[in-house]
C-alpha cells in the first residue's frame, strides 16, 4: 500500500511570447531617357534619391552598363546608408523592373531576397542581371524595390491569467 501522507508534486507552467516587428514600404526609382545613360561605363552607378524605411536611409544604384559581372545585362541594387549596429538590418525586398503604367516589365527578372546589410563593404544587395541591354528599347522604365526592415525580436515572459 502507498504513503497516505504522500503528497503530488506541485505542477508549474510558464510561457514567453516572441514579438517580432517591421516596417514596409517602397520606392520607385523611375529612369527617364535611358538612351543617353547607356554606354556611360561597366561599373558605373545613378543612384535614386534617398528614401528612409525602418528608422533605416536606403537608396536604389542602377547600373546602365551593368555591374562588371554580368556582360550586357543592366543592373540595380538597394544600399543602406549610414552605419548600423554590428548585427546589422535584416531585410526582405524584392527588385523589379516596371512599365510606366506599373506592370513588371517583359523580359526582366524580379528579385525576391532576404538579406542581413552590414556596415562598411557590403552595404547593398541586388540584381546584377535585371534585364539585358537588348531588351530596353523604350526609353522609360521604372525600378520598384519594396522593402520590409525586420526589427530585433522581443521575447517576453508571459503573465499567468
Amino acid at each position: 500500500m502507498g504513503n497516505i501522507n504522500a503528497k503530488e508534486p506541485m505542477r508549474v507552467e510558464t510561457s514567453s511570447v516572441c514579438t517580432t516587428e517591421a516596417a514596409t514600404g517602397a520606392h520607385n526609382f523611375v529612369v527617364m531617357n535611358y538612351s543617353l545613360l547607356d554606354g556611360m561605363g561597366v561599373g558605373e552607378f545613378i543612384t535614386s534619391s534617398t528614401f528612409s524605411v525602418g528608422g533605416h536611409d536606403w537608396c536604389i544604384r542602377f547600373y546602365p552598363d551593368g555591374d562588371g559581372r554580368n556582360p550586357g545585362y543592366v543592373g540595380a541594387f538597394l544600399c543602406l546608408h549610414g552605419d548600423v549596429a554590428e548585427k546589422g538590418v535584416r531585410v526582405k525586398y524584392r527588385l523589379s523592373l516596371r512599365e510606366k503604367d506599373g506592370r513588371v516589365r517583359r523580359g526582366s527578372t524580379t528579385q525576391t531576397a532576404t538579406q542581413t546589410f552590414k556596415s562598411g563593404k557590403h552595404m547593398g544587395w541586388g540584381n546584377g542581371k535585371v534585364i539585358h541591354k537588348s531588351y530596353l528599347r523604350r526609353d522609360c522604365f521604372i525600378i520598384r524595390c519594396e522593402l520590409t526592415v525586420v526589427q530585433i525580436p522581443v521575447v517576453q515572459m508571459m503573465l499567468p491569467n
